[in-house]
């Protein structure tokens, strides 16, 4: 950049010419003095004028270069800020913008020695503005270029990868493109060898994101259309019957020992050509390894066994000796024709090829080196190299490397694995919906047929797996048939049709198969009857759920069923059961959950809806299972009188109601678990509280410890009950009411004839006990005409109000083995288990 000059000694100054520098002398001649004074002033204003012009001139040339620098570098307006597109053409404009500034800074000089020395600055400045213009329009040009160049690919690509479904369009789209690359590269100096591998490069890009569309759209079209024939779904055939040639040789001439067919759209790799309907390979590697393919698809759609291989691959339809083949090839691997074999395993491959082709040419001439190699191959854990390049006719496969040929039909595969366990478990899922509803003997819609058990398990387990569906849907028509009629009718019916095997002649293994079904459907039936009655009769639509969702409904639905329990439970030959299992839980949970006011309310609505007795008691029953004080306080309450809790002999004895003892129960038992907020009441130590229950009861449990467990919980809700009311949570223990709850939980405690104590019926004393067992032994021993042996009898609690009769070490037998029970006709209070034996 030019430098402005600087001098030493005096400066041009705007204040005039000083005189301090000047001396006067006397001289003769004072006209030549004067005339050389004037002559050095001019001289000095030139060289001051001539300063001042180099000072001006490079002021102007400084504001340019600022000019120059904003014009290319200014963030918002700056040419070299221009990019792509939008420096095209920008150059000359830009130029013409800084020429425009030279001329008005030009024109601002005073005269025209400044403006010469300006404008000499300004050309080489122009010079570097006009080259750093040039380069960087013709680095976005280039740029750009570039950049539509890619693009133009780019697009290409993608509309090509599009029409993966059309051949001709998408090779039409890919010629297009290869004119514009050639066109590209000759304007841009590129060598053929560059215009090659650019057109190669888009080839196999285009080709790979093509194989992603195709695949994404349909893969199994894919494998279908570029797959070897083992691939397809028509798979391969063995390309001559038995009975075809006598040139057994030519298999290994062709390096086909296995004789697979020939073709042209779904070629082998390693395939060179044909012999006619035969496939030649390059090697005798590569014909095991299509052979061993040919197996493994086999097993892909569960053809495993010799038998089915062998069937397939030479049918008899073919004219083929297929049991003779079969009988070789069983020889050769020493397994059965039906044994399943896992072609999987590389050493059951080998030796199945080892068979198939010794039986096709006569010999097996291979090294087991050459077997290995070829197994191995085909079993996708080693490749073989080839000289031969598949090409199927689809023009984007056919552009595929081989290497991304062999990728794309891996990933056809696993998604066919894939989609077959995806299958599967979709299968399963329908299987298990219509499995149920066949097993209530309702029908179910579009039940899955032959076709998808194959889809998704292969012929052999599939066919399995099918007729075990079939079977089961015939079971449940018969099932849907059996929904409403007696157990006793089923049987009946299933007897009936019982094959005799004595008739084993036309028909028989059909009537065998029906009355397998019909007693598979029979079974269920019964097992569902027996499992849970009334669960059956609300799936059968027999009876209706019990509505819970107010007092009134609840008490509606309560009586209906009391009306129903008892023909279900006649009809299906089972318990007398009133709720459903998960109907008792539902209830349980309330009565155990719920305030004791509508706990009682609830109960009483029970008790008024079935009409007490057996019904009454056997819903009790069950909910007894959750919430036990619940149970036993609505048995309480279907009580005729009440109980003598405490006898005193100078206080007047302490007497309790049915409804009293169950409120106190309720309420006890709500006292003993407490709230959320607060802890239940604070109970006398468990030890003292056991210790003078069994002191009281002693032995009346004896075979009842469930009983026994019952009757001691029951107690302290009753024992809790009291004192909350009283107001005492000291959890000391009060004696005297603990004898009150014991005697409400048990009924009272009596020593018959000596003989052990049993449980008194609730309500009912000692003497009035002794008067009802004499009754009763008259009535239900004596009068039914049962052996008593001589010897002293003692009684036994078993339930409420029922007693087995004690005899020695024994009890006191019917004539059929079983017990003898002595009911008194009370309600049973506890609830225990078989009679024993």
């Amino acid at each position: 950049m030019p430098v402005v000059p600087t001098t030493s000694g005096r400066q041009v100054q705007s204040r005039g010419i000083s005189t301090q520098g000047f001396s006067s002398f006397q001289t003769p001649n004072v006209g030549d003095v004067l005339g050389d004074v004037a002559e050095q002033y001019a001289g000095i204003i030139a060289q001051a004028k001539q300063r001042a012009n180099v000072a001006m001139a490079q002021d102007a040339s400084l504001s340019l270069s600022q000019i120059s620098s904003d014009l290319l570098n200014n963030p918002e307006t700056g040419l070299l800020n221009l990019k792509g597109k939008n420096a095209i053409g920008k150059g000359q404009e830009y130029t013409q913008k800084f020429d425009a500034q030279v001329e008005q800074l030009a024109m601002s000089l005073p005269d025209e020695q400044a403006r010469n020395a300006f404008m000499q600055q300004a050309q080489q400045q122009r010079i570097q503005f006009t080259t750093q213009a040039g380069r960087h329009e013709i680095g976005q040009i280039n740029a750009y270029e570039e950049g539509q160049f890619q693009a133009t690919l780019l697009n290409n690509g993608k509309n090509a990868a599009a029409l993966y479904g059309d051949n001709a369009a998408y090779v039409l789209a890919n010629k297009q493109t290869f004119q514009q690359i050639e066109d590209y590269g000759i304007a841009h100096g590129w060598s053929d060898e560059q215009i090659q591998a650019k057109k190669i490069e888009f080839k196999e890009a285009t080709a790979k994101a093509t194989a992603q569309n195709a695949i994404g759209a349909n893969y199994l079209q894919v494998r279908q259309q570029n797959g070897e024939l083992s691939d397809t779904a028509a798979g391969s055939r063995r390309a001559v019957a038995d009975s075809g040639s006598s040139d057994r040789t030519r298999g290994i001439r062709n390096n086909n020992p296995g004789n697979l067919e020939y073709s042209k759209t779904n070629p082998w790799v390693g395939q060179t050509g044909d012999d006619g309907r035969f496939a030649k390979f390059e090697t005798p590697e590569h014909g095991i390894r299509a052979l061993g393919r040919n197996l493994m698809s086999y097993q892909r759609q569960g053809i495993d066994t010799v038998s089915e291989i062998i069937n397939r691959w030479a049918p008899p339809t073919d004219k083929n000796d297929t049991m003779s083949y079969i009988k070789a090839v069983c020889e050769q691997l020493g397994v059965s024709a039906d044994e399943p074999l896992d072609a999987s395993n590389p050493d059951t491959l080998k030796a199945l090829c080892a068979a198939i082709i010794h039986h096709e040419n006569g010999s097996q001439p291979y090294s087991d080196q050459q077997l290995t190699a070829g197994v191995s191959a085909a079993l996708g854990l080693s490749q073989l190299p080839t000289k031969n390049k598949r090409y199927t006719g689809v023009a984007w496969f056919d552009a595929l490397s081989e290497s991304d040929q062999a990728s794309v039909l891996r990933q056809t595969d696993a998604l066919a694995r894939q989609q077959q366990a995806e299958y599967k478990t979709m299968l399963d899922s329908r299987v298990r919906d219509a499995t149920a509803a066949y097993m209530r003997g309702i029908e179910f819609p579009n039940p899955p047929g032959e076709d998808d058990f194959i889809a998704a398990y292969g012929v052999r387990e599939g066919n399995l797996r099918y007729t075990e569906f079939k079977n089961t849907q015939i079971a449940g028509q018969y099932i849907g048939s059996f929904r409403n009629m007696p157990t006793s009718s089923i049987t009946a019916y299933v007897e009936q049709l019982r094959p005799d095997t004595g008739d084993t002649g036309e028909g028989y293994a059909a009537r065998a198969t029906l009355y397998d079904n019909v007693v598979s459907a029979a079974n269920q039936v019964i097992k569902q009857r027996q499992s849970d009655p009334v669960q059956f009769s609300l799936a059968s639509g027999q009876a209706k759920p019990i509505d819970m969702s107010n007092k009134d409904n609840f008490g509606q639905s309560v009586a209906l069923r009391a009306a129903q329990v008892s023909d279900l439970a006649k009809s299906y030959g089972t318990p007398l059961t009133f709720f459903s299992k998960d109907e008792a839980n539902q209830i349980g949970v309330f009565f155990r959950d719920a305030p004791v006011s509508q706990q009682a309310a609830y109960l009483d609505t029970i008790r008024q809806s079935t009409g007490g007795g057996q019904v009454y008691m056997s819903a009790l029953q069950q909910i007894s299972a959750n919430a036990p004080s619940a149970a036993v306080a609505g048995i309480l309450m279907d009580k005729p009188g009440g109980i003598l809790a405490e006898k005193n002999w100078f206080n007047p004895d302490v007497s309790v109601s049915p409804e009293t003892a169950a409120q106190t129960i309720l309420a006890g038992a709500a006292a003993r678990k407490g709230t959320d907020d607060a802890k239940g009441i604070p109970m006398p130590k468990d030890a003292d509280l056991r210790l003078e229950f069994s002191d009281m009861v002693k032995d009346a449990f004896a075979g009842d410890a469930q009983g026994a467990s019952m009757a001691y919980e029951i107690a302290k809700d009753y024992y809790a009950g009291v004192m909350a009311k009283k107001g005492v949570v000291s959890g000391e223990i009060d004696n005297d009411v603990w004898k009150q709850a014991v005697n409400v939980a048990t009924g009272g405690v009596h020593d018959y004839n000596g003989m052990g104590n049993v449980l008194l019926p609730w309500g009912m004393s000692a003497e009035q006990f002794d008067k009802q067992v004499n009754q009763a032994w008259n009535e239900q021993v004596v009068g039914s005409g049962i052996k008593t042996p001589p010897g002293q009898y003692g009684l036994q609690s078993y339930g409420d109000s029922q007693y087995l009769v004690k005899l020695g070490t024994g009890y006191l037998l019917k004539d059929d083995g079983s017990p003898v029970v002595l009911n008194l006709t009370q309600k049973r209070q506890r609830f225990s288990g078989d009679i024993p034996q």
